[in-house]
């Protein structure tokens, strides 16, 4: 499920709600399109090949007590699960969130956005029965809303339930072609003055918190590439395939927290020769930032917002992974 940040806040919107979710009596975290969405892959048990019902919106019968969340998972042995969570607390409070009114524009209106954001793949409401349906993330014109993921993180687990999936690899990215890769530009410093005093008036300018993990990231997988127009491209052809490395996930949460607290970076025009790209998401799936940092040149970090400056032990990190 994907959205997009808008540049234009002040035009007009429409509310609208999307189709009412189907409710069944087997919620499951082994069902093909929840197994596909957190791992690239349909399920290694042929007899689970069914697919949930898709996100709705909440039945207005439906009375809440709980929530299961897909999630996934390593075992003793480094396997990659999938696990099912019991999460406990304020559900009526989920319940509520997930069915606030979604906005779109006007039929005609055009705004300049771009796509990002991804809601849990597997989330369930279940009811005294055991019956249970998957709520919709409602959105904004160009993004997802936040309540419904600031309300989930006041639950708490109360219990999980892990299924081996005989994977080792936590998803089928691979670094031949970096999707994630961000192009670095060359800044003045008027470019940093005005970035500094957005940022005075404003604040940071990053993704919403559904879209942006810190503390709550999953383990990253890191690529490293050499970028076009470097001298191992320097034709300007696609980047040049690096190393791939993943992080467990306290270290992955330290990384992050670092780069989103570095600040701005100064002005440069240097070239780098080598770059760490990663997206950032939670083990449910959701989050689906992409960042990059260059190892070499100005060392800076690209993808939340205003470049900034990569932290000296985050670049450690980045280069020892390379």
């Amino acid at each position: 499920m994907t959205a997009a940040g808008c540049s234009n806040p002040f035009v007009d919107r429409i509310a609208f709600r999307p189709p009412t979710a189907v409710v069944t009596s087997s919620p499951t975290c082994l069902a093909e399109n929840i197994v596909a969405g957190l791992t690239g892959l349909g399920p290694w048990d042929t007899a689970r090949a069914g697919n949930a019902p898709e996100p709705g919106y909440p039945p207005a019968e439906f009375r809440v007590v709980g929530a299961l969340r897909c999630e996934r998972g390593t075992d003793a042995d480094g396997m990659r699960t999938i696990d099912l969570v019991r999460l406990d607390g304020d559900v009526l409070a989920v319940f509520s969130a997930f069915s606030a009114d979604s906005f779109r524009f006007p039929d005609g209106t055009h705004a300049s956005c771009v796509d990002f954001g991804v809601a849990p793949v597997g989330l369930w409401l279940i009811d005294d029965t055991g019956a249970a349906f998957r709520p919709a993330c409602p959105s904004d014109p160009c993004n997802l809303q936040n309540a419904p993921y600031l309300a989930l993180r006041h639950l708490t687990e109360v219990g999980r339930s892990s299924h081996p999936t005989g994977l080792d690899d936590r998803f089928t990215t691979g670094c031949e072609q970096d999707s994630h890769a961000a192009a670095f530009e060359p800044t003045t410093a008027d470019d940093v003055a005005a970035a500094r005093e957005h940022e005075r008036g404003y604040g940071r300018v990053i993704a919403p918190a559904l879209t942006l993990p810190v503390d709550d990231v999953d383990a990253l997988v890191l690529c490293t590439y050499e970028p076009p127009d470097s001298e191992a491209a320097p034709d300007g052809g696609d980047v040049i395939a690096g190393t791939r490395t993943v992080l467990d996930r306290g270290s992955s949460a330290e990384l992050v927290r670092s780069i989103v607290d570095a600040p701005l970076a100064p002005a440069c025009d240097q070239s780098s020769t080598r770059v760490a790209s990663t997206e950032l998401v939670r083990p449910d799936g959701s989050g689906s930032t992409p960042v990059s940092s260059e190892l070499d040149g100005c060392r800076r970090v690209a993808g939340l917002g205003d470049y900034r400056v990569t932290p000296p032990a985050a670049l450690t990190a980045l280069s020892s992974a390379s």
